[in-house]
């Protein structure tokens, strides 16, 4: 951060939030809906089942309004949502109840929401032990092997370019859509800048995107050669840059407000006698050493390099390039990438402790629960010893949580195997951790 920047932060009373703050804000909730559970589900176990058959259930609401004078003396805040999440914990059995009562045994209702309840319950557990207050040991904990585990398949570390790409393409085989996804930000209309910092790497746009199909068609389809400048006994594939970048001149200037040289460097491409658009020299490397550029000899003894990639290509080397410049990825991408491991983890978490059925799961997966948790699992995913991204850069505001949880919700799709795959991890964790 420069000094500049630093003075106008300590200005405006900002300051960089520690572990002790984000973690203690993280806990709270799940300490404080976790015996709402536990409750629930001692209430349970004592009820007889016979009462499943009243019609009304009026018993269940009326221990639902004492639990609720238990807590009169909390927070208010804390107070108002735990009576919402206490509501809707009965209306949600009421609701069970009533649809299979007629199905199945009144026993066997009981035995299934209690079991439910067991596993909820189960789940807030390992989110509250999901890492330590004072970071001792944290290679051992959830929060640090989950990120790791997730990072290393959608956003690896590495010494090089070269390595992260590698790493990229191994795992693409199965997550290609994912590795797409964690890039393809839907708030990427608020990458604008009015000063535009040409260090920062944005999101991918549709136009982006469109860009990127076009150099991929014309490099397959129909590309010239020319003197590859580093080695001059080969010849590299090259496109006329007007041909791709003119009809978007206009987009990429008032709505992206980036130079067309940063947009091809970010794709491993580079201007050269400021006409033609080429792989760079580090880029070529990575190509042939992958055959997405195979070696033809010509008569005249020059060693030609034709290019057999895809989209795939060329959005694996931005992804490696803004894993290699991780403290240069723009405010939109930053919320993007640590909200998306913050939902893997969370997501998978559930997955591994809920059954596919169970009654309670709308509750984890509601809107108001996700804005209790989620914000803070993205905080703490970005300290240095896990993503090392500017936390700063999270957005605290409300409305933009929600933009953001709605749409992710809608994406899961793209996501799904992964969240699976989370889950087995977790599984194969907890047993390494009881052995």
């Amino acid at each position: 951060m420069s000094s500049r920047k630093f003075r106008e932060r300590i200005k405006s009373g900002r300051r960089r939030e520690k572990w002790t703050d984000i973690l203690p804000r993280y806990l709270t909730f799940i300490s404080h809906i976790e015996p709402i559970l536990r409750e629930t589900r001692r209430i349970i176990i004592n009820l007889e089942h016979e009462i499943f058959l009243e019609s009304d259930l009026e018993i269940l609401d009326k221990i639902r309004e004492e639990e609720e004078k238990r807590n009169i003396r909390k927070v208010r805040a804390l107070s108002e949502f735990s009576a919402m999440y206490r509501s809707n914990i009965y209306e949600i059995m009421k609701d069970f109840i009533i649809k299979f009562r007629n199905k199945i045994s009144t026993i066997e209702i009981k035995d299934f929401i209690i079991d439910h309840l067991y596993e909820s319950i189960e789940a807030l557990k390992i989110l509250r032990q999901i890492t330590n207050p004072d970071q001792k040991n944290h290679e051992d904990t959830y929060l640090y092997r989950l990120v790791k585990f997730i990072e290393d398949i959608i956003f690896p570390k590495g010494a090089t370019l070269q390595v992260i790409y590698e790493k990229l393409l191994e795992k693409s085989k199965d997550y290609y859509e994912c590795q797409r996804h964690i890039l393809m930000t839907h708030t990427f209309y608020r990458d604008k800048l009015t000063n535009p910092d040409y260090f920062i790497i944005p999101s991918i746009s549709p136009i982006m995107y469109q860009i990127i199909n076009n150099i991929t068609s014309l490099y397959n389809l129909d590309p010239n050669y020319g003197d590859f400048p580093e080695k001059t006994e080969y010849e590299i594939p090259m496109l006329i840059t007007n041909e791709i970048f003119e009809a978007y001149i206009d987009s990429i200037a008032n709505a992206e407000e980036e130079a067309v040289k940063n947009i091809a460097e970010r794709i491993g491409l580079r201007i050269i006698d400021e006409i033609f658009l080429a792989p760079q020299e580090p880029f070529v490397d990575i190509l042939v050493a992958n055959n997405f550029l195979r070696e033809e000899i010509r008569k005249d003894g020059k060693k030609r390099l034709i290019p057999q990639f895809s989209n795939e290509t060329l959005i694996l080397y931005y992804l490696a390039n803004a894993s290699k410049k991780r403290g240069f990825v723009s405010k939109e991408l930053v919320n993007w990438i640590s909200m998306n491991f913050a939902l893997l983890m969370y997501m998978g978490i559930l997955k591994w402790k809920l059954s596919d059925d169970n009654i309670f799961y709308s509750i984890f997966k509601d809107l108001q629960t996700n804005e209790k948790i989620l914000p803070n699992l993205m905080k703490l995913s970005c300290f240095p010893n896990y993503l090392g991204m500017d936390k700063m850069k999270i957005r605290d505001s409300v409305q933009y949580r929600k933009e953001i949880f709605n749409f992710i919700g809608s994406q899961i799709d793209n996501l799904k195997d992964l969240i699976n795959e989370i889950a087995i991890f977790c599984e194969k964790m907890n047993k390494e951790k009881s052995e």
